[in-house]
């Protein structure tokens, strides 16, 4: 029988193997499965960043397909408490449409929060979330604003002192200085040059299409906006743009229309794909809806029949929306009025007299269409 001494080394072995590609020499923090270690190749790419870090390389990573996967910065900078400075180390990692992705510290050298007390486990997992953050509030802070006044004699000094309350839930607990000098490289300078290398150099189609099928909304806004923005030809991008834009997600589906409208689509068909999203629960999405739908002088007959198959005898609300982008947008047939007088028996009272004012004020009533209104106008009259 086998001892547990060797079967203890046979599962190590397994464990090592494993993750036999990764840097012992630093430790990792990131929100994908990104490893730079694991990259098929890279190369350095000299940038001048015009700012204070000494390091005016980017490393840009390639996946075994040779596509630009991401790019990274090594980044010394002091982080200083009363009039003590300690350097920090620390490599930021971004996607190539510029979000951020992770960082590594090298082993053996430390963050450390006020008093230089080293950060703990917990301390460089918040770092990883504080850094995510692309709309943290630390956006609208200045450092001279981040740092409590210096208060009288005996108490606490003025930076080493407790964190400004308000900025807790953006900064790694009693580190406000090193959240918010990270914060403002990851967003800063590096970034902006990543997103000008891109759009310049990296802008291929099939690295578009992985972008807009990865479902990441980040990514597939930046290359709907950078096509337009580019000498791309739209329409090889309409097919992943139609499901961005039933995707459920407002800024995509928002930014997946203004897009569309560049390309060379009917605009009865785009409008028949935008009166679908009125399926979507968000709000945002169907005021988009109405919006697009509002501009439009008049309507067609596959649309306004697009329009009533999502009428219910239940929902108030959209029967009346659709009932007011109709009116004066499309004359609806005999067909089309009375698949609408089915309505007029809705248990919903608003949903019926809605039905019933709209039928009632078309031009060319059919007489079974008129028969039909003057019943209804006979049963609310016998009600009251």
């Amino acid at each position: 029988m086998m001892s547990r001494a060797v079967l203890s080394m046979i599962v190590l072995s397994i464990l090592l193997s494993g993750n036999k590609r990764i840097d012992n020499n630093e430790r990792l923090f990131f929100n994908s499965s990104f490893r730079p270690t694991e990259a098929y190749k890279s190369s350095k790419i000299p940038i001048h960043f015009k700012d204070s870090i000494p390091d005016d390389t980017l490393t840009l990573y390639f996946s075994d397909a040779n596509l630009p996967v991401a790019f990274s910065r090594n980044i010394s900078t002091a982080v200083c408490y009363d009039s003590l400075c300690r350097r920090a180390n620390i490599t930021l990692y971004w996607e190539v449409f510029g979000k951020y992705l992770g960082y590594s510290i090298p082993r053996g050298d430390e963050l450390t929060k006020k008093e230089h007390v080293p950060f703990s486990d917990s301390d460089y997992a918040r770092l990883n979330e504080v850094l995510s953050d692309s709309l943290s509030a630390l956006k609208y802070f200045t450092l001279d604003k981040i740092i409590p006044v210096k208060p009288i004699a005996g108490k606490a000094d003025a930076i080493s002192g407790a964190t400004v309350p308000n900025l807790e839930p953006w900064i790694v607990p009693a580190a406000a200085y090193t959240s918010f000098t990270l914060w403002k490289i990851t967003y800063g300078a590096t970034r902006d040059s990543i997103v000008v290398y891109t759009k310049k150099n990296l802008l291929i189609n099939k690295l578009i299409f992985n972008a807009l099928r990865n479902w990441d909304p980040y990514n597939q806004i930046k290359a709907l906006q950078w096509i337009g923005e580019t000498n791309i030809p739209h329409d090889p991008f309409i097919e992943p743009a139609l499901n961005i834009l039933h995707s459920g997600n407002f800024y995509t589906s928002r930014q997946a229309l203004k897009f569309l409208k560049k390309c060379t689509l009917s605009t009865e068909f785009l409008q028949m794909e935008m009166i679908k999203l009125f399926e979507k629960e968000d709000f945002r999405i169907k005021n988009a809806v109405i919006e697009y739908i509002s501009s439009a002088n008049k309507l067609t007959k596959p649309v306004a029949v697009e329009m009533f198959r999502l009428l219910k005898d239940d929902d108030y609300y959209l029967v009346n929306v659709m009932l007011t982008l109709l009116t004066k947008r499309y004359q609806p047939d005999y067909a089309d009025q009375l698949y609408l007088s089915r309505l007029l028996k809705s248990k919903n009272k608003n949903v019926s007299n809605r039905v019933y004012s709209y039928l009632s004020n078309i031009p060319d009533q059919s007489h079974d269409i008129a028969r039909l209104l003057n019943r209804y106008r006979k049963k609310i009259f016998d009600q009251n």
